[in-house]
């Protein structure tokens, strides 16, 4: 059995509480940062759209997992997550998956998941990712949120990109 789907088993199993899994794992590349620490900084905004469940027909639902992923692509310079919210089909919100802001390593990667079997977000559920642009030389991350279920013995997966929210502004 693959890796992907062994992950996908083991958060199917995981406690109601766990399901939305609202910190990473933090080490060395993500670490919690003082907010004062990033004054003057560009807010930047990105829209991720997401899928908790796909209809194969009108009344039957795939549930998927959602791993959305927020990448620095910057090979010098650290970048500043400071938010990261799930949203439902209809707009509300779910869940703040972030407490705090957080310091993003060059080329590493946080990753954050929303269990298969939690559906509450819809066929249009999305995440809002804000990033602090400390200077102009900073790359802007890639932010994907990969999407897998299974229905029987066929397994499907597929991503989407976020999109930039506006331009960044001032805090």
């Amino acid at each position: 059995m693959n890796k992907l789907w062994c992950g996908l088993l083991l958060f199917s199993t995981l406690a109601q509480a766990d399901i939305i899994k609202r910190s990473p794992d933090k080490g060395s590349h993500f670490n919690v940062i003082s907010k004062d620490s990033v004054t003057g900084a560009l807010l930047c905004s990105e829209y991720v759209p997401a899928y908790s469940h796909i209809y194969l027909y009108e009344s039957s639902q795939v549930p998927l997992a959602v791993n959305l992923s927020i990448r620095n692509i910057d090979p010098e310079n650290n970048i500043v997550v400071s938010r990261v919210d799930y949203f439902d089909t209809k707009g509300e919100k779910q869940d703040s998956l972030l407490e705090g802001v957080f310091s993003l390593a060059p080329m590493s990667t946080v990753s954050f998941v929303i269990d298969q079997q939690e559906m509450s977000g819809g066929a249009g559920a999305n995440f809002i990712v804000d990033w602090l642009k400390m200077d102009d030389d900073v790359s802007a991350p890639l932010v994907e949120a990969v999407m897998a279920g299974y229905r029987g013995t066929k397994g499907l997966s597929f991503t989407s990109r976020s999109v930039r929210i506006g331009t960044c502004r001032k805090q």
